[in-house]
């Protein structure tokens, strides 16, 4: 309560005393000024501000109610007592969309690109009692015309050019409701004679598993050559356990503007490991690096993190997580394309609607998110895919990618502290691996990005204690049912093991829907995607090609038929999808992630939960098809005529490493009232395990819709998991 207080009136420059001991934080946000800024002869450094607009700071300038491209200028003041000497002020921003030019009383001290980094300024020289800081925040528009979908300018991924976006990704419209902004925490930070930056944590297995240990490197800044002890602590976070601690002795080097580096080894005997969800607990430590003197503290991070091994095993064998061989049953994500608006408490709703789901890990596509989000999946043991922030294509001069290398560097060291964790995937759909845009864009090139490919890939490999997936590659996104083909493609033979994409669209729930497409435009005349009407449809997402070509879907006679339809064909895609990789766990799938879990703003489009959380029915589809124990159905047969026999296979997929012996297998297929075939076998489940149990041959009698309904039962009787799925069938002549 006390530094909260203290932070408000430090907001607000009281000149209350500032405590002379060092470290100390206090946070800047509130209400600062902005004026518009595309006028760059406008000098919005300078001057009365007291006519200009207040906005909100940390937010997303759209988020916080202002409309904008381009730049804006954000002021604010705040007052210190004088400073000791040997005291350094250093401004921290956790994020600013996307380039920021920061000016202190009067001088411009720096210019930073990139939209998710933390980044500090030291403003110790130009300190007084009263300050003035401004910032010229700068998020250009990318123009459609030359930009996209190859030549993009600023390292945004889907934040940028995006499917999912306002306007989609194809239309002049896909760059509106601009993600600029401070978006994110800016504090003052006092220190004495140095700061520490930044506090890098990765795990140690050199000692194997049963001998953890923790490598710390501590980014610092020092205006003079000095001796200090540096201590590094290890606490338990988030359960009860043992603390570890190591002194040192070390010289720091006198810095000027640059940082430099020191590095310790933390053994930490018996030390608890991080388990993602279903083999064990997500055990946190809280680790702290202090540099001390004679006098006292000159300076002090701390940060959050696990200890896990993850190991990506040749040949397909699978990932192992500390040892234990995990199945990747995924999901990809994008909380909002305005990150202020997604808090803590935000992503842990979501991640509990994922964990419900029976999904052990989310894809971050296309974009890093606020440091909240992987906080809350730290704490909830979801393991993260984590995406660079490139998608589709970039200038693909050598410029950009020194650009991007820094960047990704940026993104490992700032946010690989999270367990949760485990790759670093690349580029999403770069050019050179997109042969559609060959048919679409004169200017493509089959070598189109393939060195900024390869230079952020082999960045990302600099870190050894994550699997690097170099690219997303077209052939991982399996889209029958929605882009191409139909749903029986599914059932084919995967070609990688790695499915980073699959799903389908489908219209939320009516009373969200009502929120979303005005009510003049609910029903256009045809389903012909020229029809006027679908205009504002295809602006919220909508793709009424694939919906009613690709998918063949009847809008029926009103908007919930319509609706029915749509989310009953995702969810059959889904779980056809899911299960059929299932049953090929290693042969060659390692890991799965349906697109997409959440619509991230008031639209229509993949996900499986609507933009205000109502889950629709691929959720519970999906709920189904990722249970961890699953009795597996697959249809054999596709195609269902009355009077003709089809075939369907019944298997039992165990991922996680307990068994369950003495188990029986029961089935029941009806249609209608009739019941065509049941019965039971029993199954030894061995952990981690996959295997057909039964092959039915089975003899529809009508045309009502085959149900299939299967079920693991116990040795003690209990019932341990369940699964159904419907087939239409049709007349025996059609």
């Amino acid at each position: 309560m006390i530094r909260s207080i203290i932070a408000l009136v430090f907001t607000f420059s009281s000149a209350a005393a500032v405590a002379a001991e060092a470290p100390q934080a206090w946070s800047l946000g509130g209400l600062w000024r902005v004026h518009d800024g595309n006028d760059l002869h406008f000098p919005g450094w300078r001057g009365s501000d007291k006519n200009w607009r207040q906005l909100r700071v940390p937010a997303n300038w759209y988020s916080a109610g202002w409309d904008h491209q381009g730049a804006l200028w954000y002021r604010t003041e705040f007052s210190v007592p004088t400073l000791p000497a040997g005291r350094l002020a250093t401004l921290e921003f956790d994020g600013v969309d996307y380039y920021a030019d920061v000016w202190f009383n009067g001088h411009q001290r720096l210019r930073h690109e990139g939209y998710f980094q933390r980044f500090a300024v030291d403003v110790t020289r130009d300190m007084r009692r009263y300050n003035k800081l401004a910032v010229r925040v700068d998020s250009p528009f990318e123009d459609p015309k030359t930009n996209w979908p190859l030549r993009k300018n600023l390292m945004k991924g889907v934040l940028n050019q995006h499917d999912s976006r306002p306007g989609g990704a194809w239309s002049p419209q896909g760059q509106d409701a601009n993600s600029g902004g401070v978006w994110a925490p800016v504090r003052l930070r006092l220190s004495r004679d140095v700061a520490i930056d930044n506090l890098i944590l990765r795990p140690d297995w050199s000692q194997g598993l049963a001998h953890p240990q923790l490598r710390a490197e501590i980014v610092y800044r020092a205006p003079a050559e000095k001796t200090a002890e540096l201590v590094l602590a290890a606490r338990p976070d988030n359960f009860s356990g043992k603390n570890f601690q190591l002194r040192q002795s070390v010289t720091l080097q006198a810095t000027g503007d640059a940082s430099q580096r020191v590095s310790l080894l933390l053994p930490m005997p018996e030390a608890r490991l991080w388990w993602p969800i279903g083999y064990g607990k997500p055990h946190l430590y809280q680790v702290s690096a202090t540099l001390r003197d004679a006098a006292g503290v000159l300076d002090r991070r701390s940060s959050r993190t696990g200890l896990r091994q993850v190991v990506e095993q040749p040949d397909n064998r699978g990932w192992l997580v500390n040892g234990q061989r995990v199945f990747i049953r995924g999901t990809n994500y994008i909380g909002s394309p305005w990150l202020s608006t997604m808090t803590k408490q935000r992503y842990h709703r979501d991640f509990d609607l994922v964990k419900k789901m029976n999904a052990n890990a989310i894809r971050v596509h296309g974009h890093v998110a606020g440091r909240p989000l992987y906080q809350a999946a730290d704490e909830q043991g979801i393991m993260i895919w984590q995406d660079v922030p490139l998608q589709w294509g970039y200038n693909d001069s050598k410029e950009f990618a020194d650009n991007a290398v820094r960047q990704t560097q940026e993104m490992m060291e700032q946010f690989g502290n999270a367990p949760s964790v485990v790759v670093w995937g690349g580029q999403n759909e770069p050019p050179f691996d997109s042969p559609w845009m060959e048919k679409r864009f004169p200017d493509w090139h089959k070598e189109l990005n393939r060195n900024l490919m390869q230079r952020v890939a082999d960045t990302l490999a600099k870190d050894d204690t994550r699997i690097v997936h170099p690219f997303s590659a077209v052939e991982e996104h399996y889209w029958a049912g929605w882009y191409f083909g139909t749903l029986d493609k599914l059932l084919e033979p995967a070609k990688t093991a790695t499915i980073t994409e699959f799903g389908a669209q489908a219209l939320p729930k009516f009373s969200t829907f009502k929120t979303i497409i005005p009510r003049r435009d609910w029903w256009p005349a045809t389903t012909q995607p020229g029809d006027p009407k679908w205009t504002s449809w295809k602006y919220h997402n909508f793709q009424p090609i694939q919906t009613f070509k690709n998918a063949g879907l009847s809008r029926g006679n009103s908007i919930p038929d319509f609706i029915a339809n749509t989310q009953q064909y995702q969810a059959q895609l889904v779980a056809i999808a899911a299960e059929s990789y299932r049953r090929q766990r290693f042969q060659p799938v390692t890991a799965l992630f349906q697109f997409m879990f959440v619509e991230t703003w008031p639209s229509i489009n993949w996900g499986i939960v609507d933009y205000l959380r109502h889950p629709k029915a691929g959720y519970f589809a999906l709920q189904r098809a990722y249970q961890p124990l699953l009795p597996s159905i697959d249809p054999v047969t596709t195609q269902w005529k009355q009077g003709q026999a089809g075939k369907v296979n019944l298997w039992v997929i165990n991922d996680l490493p307990t068994s369950h012996s003495g188990s029986q297998l029961v089935w029941q297929i009806r249609q209608g009232r009739n019941v065509l075939a049941e019965g039971k076998k029993a199954v030894e489940i061995e952990p981690d395990s996959g295997i057909k149990v039964v092959e039915l041959q089975v003899m529809p009698t009508g045309t009502l819709p085959l149900t299939i309904h299967s079920k693991i039962i116990s040795s003690g009787g209990k019932k341990l998991a369940e699964n159904r799925l419907t087939l239409q069938t049709v007349p025996e002549k059609e």
